[in-house]
């Protein structure tokens, strides 16, 4: 769905973050959960981060193009912030974007989620990688050149803020991961968007969990 790069957590209304939730409520089925707040144009609610888009019609459209499955957005809500609510003092319109895929199987989230996601399947156990390129300038809405400032600006943006990650699971199962912080029943991963940004090598997180 996305060239770069799951309960919700408060947003920093100052600066740009994406949530997503993965939740696995047995092997083979569970939803996704993804929040963010982004830019919006001057004159109108769509985005100025080209793949984080605002209206269900988009997402639901990049869903069907990147997966040869039913997924359907489900809970879809688009909020756009009150002035009180964000301190940035260039984008004076935010968006606030929630929604909700729904998986029988998690080989279908191959091609929708943020970076790469692959995944291998055992009779009791999943073994997922994520790798998260570098960000380049096709992550902003094109702009002529008098809009050389919304791209600086946009960019800026995305440098200050994060983009985090968080995998529920039963509490009975074995959750281990190359990055992150591992709770009962969950797994969280944090990534300042800097890294993504700055870096040119892509960050690669791998994680198992085993089902008893």
């Amino acid at each position: 769905m996305f060239r770069i790069l799951l309960c919700l957590l408060p947003f920093c209304y100052g600066c740009f973050e994406y949530e997503e939730t993965i939740l696995f409520r047995k092997l083979n089925s569970g939803t996704v959960e993804i929040a963010y707040t982004v830019p919006l144009k001057k004159d109108s609610k769509e985005s100025l981060v080209k793949f984080l888009p605002t209206s269900k019609e988009e997402i639901q459209n990049s869903v069907k193009k990147k997966s040869n499955n039913n997924l359907q957005v489900r809970d879809f809500t688009f909020r756009e912030l009150e002035k009180s609510e964000t301190t940035d003092m260039y984008f004076k319109r935010k968006g606030k974007v929630s929604y909700k895929l729904d998986f029988e199987d998690p080989v279908h989230l191959e091609g929708v989620l943020i970076g790469t996601f692959s995944i291998k399947q055992k009779p009791r156990s999943l073994s997922i990688k994520r790798d998260f390129p570098n960000l380049t300038d096709n992550a902003i809405l094109d702009s002529s050149a008098g809009e050389k400032k919304i791209i600086s600006e946009t960019s800026r943006l995305l440098r200050e803020g994060k983009i985090q990650f968080k995998v529920l699971f039963p509490k009975d199962s074995e959750c281990s991961s190359n990055r992150g912080f591992i709770g009962l029943g969950n797994l969280v991963y944090q990534i300042p968007l800097q890294e993504t940004l700055e870096n040119p090598e892509a960050k690669t997180w791998e994680y198992k969990i085993r089902f008893f």
